[in-house]
């Protein structure tokens, strides 16, 4: 086990805007392809709030770039739903972020402008396949997120943890001290979030196996969800934690603010969730050290992994066309490579060959092997997604794993083998009906 000072050296706000070499890059020099004095305004939905000062610095930067092009920011709550509701006509705006793994790849060309080829942005960007299909790129992945587990090591070392969990059975002891310490909340579930629940399922993939083609793999596997198996595993650690009483006293009213309010505060122990939490927590806590982003505690064969996936991707409606779509691209270039966001908000930076914030580098330096997604081959493009809309489990999505939580909470009569021989059963119907009856012989992985 590691030592909780040790694991990871978390980072302040002012340390976070590193390049590869070394310096802070502000300034834009990109040229304008729509020509400098071209002037128009710009719609741009976003799921980020309380951003203003950072869409401010932007907008004078990009303004270097192009003088007379206001960007108009539409910061919007309960994003996902909202999103979905403006998507349901074409003049929704100009620009917008797509959630990952939100969309199936093959509707991104009915809302959103062609960025161009994937062979243009594959070796340059990070994950640039996240939000392609037919080979050409619909959405470039504003910075990327990885899995795990956010902690205040304060709240673990008064409650006698010295170290972080690196396996199961050290994060159910840390999990019962801190309730037997009785002054803060252990696990913070954040079922009410929605989308919170579904970070457990990340770490079912890379970070318990160590495998890139574990999601592809999945659409071949025997009952995925069985005891013993990734999947089964991760979610029963919810479950059980739910169930032990673990958890918020009221999981159904959580959400994300009052949980890193929480964090910050000394009243919570931990919550699973992605590494972009780590910042929002920090800029709380009064002293940001105690809050540490770390792997899931699992341990294969001696070594940890976590799983890195895109997160929030920047696109164009496909109505824009002319100038202005060009203005919209250029607005994209010079987000993703010169105006800090990844560092901005702790993530990992799309350019390839950037340097990670600290809070993850610090993964790597404890020999965390970061896992990243490998896209599937060619004759697999949409497979994953047309058996998670058959089979209705929507991996990747909440619903399914507040059925979870609710079993946990005595609020149905389902047991967590239940629910798993369920998901189990669904997923083969759909395998079979999909790929066919001898779907187990056909992985090419």
């Amino acid at each position: 086990m590691k030592k909780i000072l040790v694991l990871c050296s978390v980072f302040l706000a002012a340390s976070m805007a590193l390049f590869a070499n070394g310096t802070k890059e502000t300034k834009s020099t990109l040229s304008p392809s729509a020509g400098k004095d071209i002037s128009m305004e710009i719609s741009f939905i976003t799921h980020k709030q309380g951003m203003e000062d950072l869409f401010a610095r932007y907008q004078k930067e990009f303004n270097e770039q192009y003088p007379n092009v206001k960007i108009i920011y539409e910061p919007t709550p309960d994003y996902k739903s909202n999103i979905v509701l403006r998507w349901s006509n074409d003049n929704w705006g100009d620009m917008c972020m797509i959630p990952h793994v939100f969309l199936p790849q093959d509707e991104l060309p009915d809302h959103f402008a062609s960025l161009g080829p994937l062979s243009e942005y594959e070796n340059v960007y990070e994950f640039a396949s996240a939000f392609a299909y037919d080979g050409q790129v619909y959405g470039i992945s504003s910075t990327g997120t990885a899995y795990g587990m956010l902690y205040n090591v304060k709240v673990l070392k008064d409650a006698g943890v010295d170290s972080l969990p690196e396996n199961p059975k050290e994060f159910y002891e840390a999990m019962r001290k801190v309730k037997a310490k009785g002054e803060a909340i252990p696990l913070y579930c954040d079922y009410g979030a929605g989308s919170r629940l579904a970070d457990w399922e990340w770490n079912a993939r890379g970070s318990l196996t160590g495998d890139s083609d574990y999601k592809n793999k999945l659409c071949y596997m025997v009952e995925p969800f069985a005891k013993g198996k990734p999947y089964y595993e991760v979610l029963q650690i919810l479950y059980n934690c739910v169930k032990e009483g673990l958890c918020e006293d009221d999981p159904a009213t959580s959400k994300w603010d009052s949980c890193k309010n929480l964090l910050a505060n000394y009243q919570c122990a931990c919550t699973c969730i992605g590494s972009w939490a780590c910042v929002d927590a920090q800029k709380l806590c009064k002293n940001p050290d105690d809050i540490v982003f770390a792997a899931f505690p699992w341990n294969t064969d001696g070594r940890q992994y976590a799983t890195i996936a895109a997160d929030y991707a920047y696109a164009i409606n496909k109505t824009v066309t002319g100038a202005k779509y060009q203005v919209c691209k250029d607005y994209i270039t010079y987000l993703t490579e010169k105006s800090n966001f990844s560092y901005d908000t702790g993530g990992i930076p799309i350019v390839k060959g950037q340097t990670y914030p600290k809070t993850l580098k610090s993964l790597q330096d404890n020999n965390v092997k970061l896992i990243i997604d490998n896209p599937p081959k060619q004759q697999d493009i949409g497979l994953f997604d047309e058996l998670n809309s058959e089979s209705e489990l929507y991996l990747g999505k909440y619903q399914q794993k507040a059925r979870i939580v609710e079993a946990a909470m005595g609020q149905s009569k389902e047991t967590f083998d239940e629910i798993m021989d369920d998901w189990n059963k669904r997923w083969t119907a759909a395998q079979i009906k999909i790929i066919g009856s001898d779907y187990a012989t056909r992985n090419p992985y």
